[in-house]
């Protein structure tokens, strides 16, 4: 099945088309740099994080942009307050934004724009939308996007012209030719040393408007017509509307994108989150308590385009999950003696695969990105990497070709190898007593610590199997004498280690 996607601008699901084979340019609307991201933002840059990296597996070239705002009335009254340069202000948050997504393992941009960056651009793009008859500057020096000159204004919306007035309005622009006019670059005081210089009247200093900034971003990125576009569902009017009627108008490219995305919201008993109603809880806020994974499984538990209802107990359920992936991924991981560095030979076996699982997996993908049905499929594959493990943890081969479709999902989906790799390590000290255990148990020495403790549970396991209590208790009782202890549960044996208080460790 190939990749099929919902467009907003044609209310349908569509077969996707690039403009050139197998290469995508793709804009997704950055954040507005002026406080701490929020859960609702993460449900935004973790969607298109799983379309791009889906895409990708597909065997596309992805060429994406993620703007962002860092000059905006929101980030000049926070800096003014706390008597802080706006710059350094959305520079601060700028990075905190950075550290957010790189915790989340949000995959950075090929582009990250910034508004002040395109100042030229912008004024470029307000003289040509003059010089073509679909703007105007007025005596105050603002200048307007004239609506009636666009026949199809309201195609993305598709809202009844009352609606569009209304949700257009804008206090403080009274020199507008009609309510639908739209703002596209702002004049400013003579003294004001927030702004820039501009042909355009008035006092000759300005600002832009937020609509323009992503149009002549594209205009300087992309050139000519932007396959995909993506953003949250409230930016579809008046934002995204906007952008389309003067990117148009000023590029000739009809339409401005082929394809129109937009995510639902995370919502807090049925609103929206939003800092505007302050029912938000910031991403890096939920970090202290919930780990990445859980935060991303609990997002992709919906469709992109469904709304997230936030409960702490939605969030824990998320956690027990992701507990339960993490567990059998290292249980393989240390079957396999795996460290980070060599699992990228699974990635590229994943591209070849016949697996069912992967077939389930990348036709729920290939369906608008369901990611619901594509963790229905990742379940099926770790149920048989489980019964794989109990039933043939000894055979690296086998336990390999069980492994790789769950790591294939576990990728494609954003999760993160820290889930795997962090939490308990155990200290060089240990690999010598481990290594005796081992040969008096006549078990091969494996080449990691972890691996050989491993390779000792599951020995313990055969023997508990087989009614050998002596053996089930000597081993456990020799762990626990180095720091190991044991929990037995129906999921299987987990380890813990504290170093005891006579163990001097490096």
């Amino acid at each position: 099945m190939p990749l099929h996607l919902y467009n907003t601008l044609t209310r349908q699901k569509e077969l996707f088309e690039p403009n050139t084979p197998n290469h995508v340019d793709l804009y997704m609307c950055g954040p507005t740099v002026y406080d701490d991201a929020h859960l609702g933002h993460a449900r935004c840059y973790v969607a298109w994080d799983v379309l791009i990296r889906a895409m990708r597996y597909m065997g596309y070239t992805v060429n994406n942009a993620r703007n962002l705002t860092d000059v905006d009335d929101k980030i000049l009254n926070r800096a003014r307050e706390n008597n802080v340069p706006f710059g350094k202000w959305a520079k601060r948050y700028t990075q905190r934004f950075h550290e957010d997504m790189a915790a989340l393992n949000v995959a950075p941009p090929t582009h990250e724009p910034k508004a002040t960056e395109h100042i030229e651009d912008i004024i470029n793009g307000c003289q040509v939308l003059i010089d073509n008859g679909h703007a105007y500057a007025t005596d105050a020096g603002n200048v307007y996007y004239r609506t009636s000159a666009k026949a199809d204004y309201g195609k993305l919306s598709k809202k009844p012209l009352d609606d569009l007035k209304t949700g257009a309005r804008v206090e403080g622009e009274t020199d507008k030719e009609s309510p639908l006019d739209f703002a596209l670059w702002k004049a400013t005081p003579s003294d004001d040393t927030d702004s820039w210089a501009a042909p355009f009247g008035g006092s000759g200093k300005g600002r832009p408007g937020w609509h323009m900034e992503c149009s002549a971003m594209n205009h300087r990125l992309f050139k000519g017509q932007l396959d995909i576009h993506t953003g949250g569902a409230d930016l579809t009017f008046p934002h995204h509307e906007n952008e389309i009627a003067q990117s148009e108008a000023w590029s000739g490219c009809q339409p401005y994108a082929k394809y129109w995305l937009h995510n639902g919201f995370v919502t807090v008993d049925n609103d929206k989150m939003s800092k505007s109603l302050g029912n938000f809880a910031t991403i890096r806020d939920l970090l202290q308590k919930y780990n990445a994974d859980t935060l991303r499984h609990f997002l992709l538990t919906h469709h992109y385009r469904m709304p997230v209802d936030f409960t702490p107990e939605a969030l824990d359920g998320a956690a027990n999950r992701v507990e339960k992936i993490h567990r059998s991924l290292k249980k393989a991981a240390d079957a396999l003696e795996l460290v980070p560095d060599v699992l990228a030979e699974f990635d590229a076996l994943a591209h070849n695969s016949n697996d069912p699982t992967v077939v389930q997996f990348v036709a729920a993908l290939n369906d608008d990105i369901n990611t619901p049905r594509a963790l229905a499929a990742m379940d099926e594959a770790i149920q048989h990497l489980n019964t794989t493990l109990q039933t043939n943890g000894n055979n690296p081969a086998i336990v390999r070709d069980a492994f790789w479709p769950v790591w294939t999902c576990y990728t494609v989906l954003g999760y993160t190898t820290a889930g795997i790799f962090s939490g308990d390590t155990l200290p060089t000290s240990l690999k010598q007593p481990l290594q005796l255990l081992a040969t008096q148990l006549g078990i091969t020495p494996k080449k990691t610590i972890e691996a050989m403790l491993q390779a000792i549970i599951e020995h313990r396991s055969t023997a508990k199997a087989n009614k050998d209590w002596a053996t089930s208790d000597n081993i456990r009782s020799s762990l626990a004498s180095q720091g190991v202890t044991l929990e037995d549960s129906k999921d299987g044996t987990t380890w813990s280690y504290k170093a005891p208080a006579t163990m001097v460790t490096g």
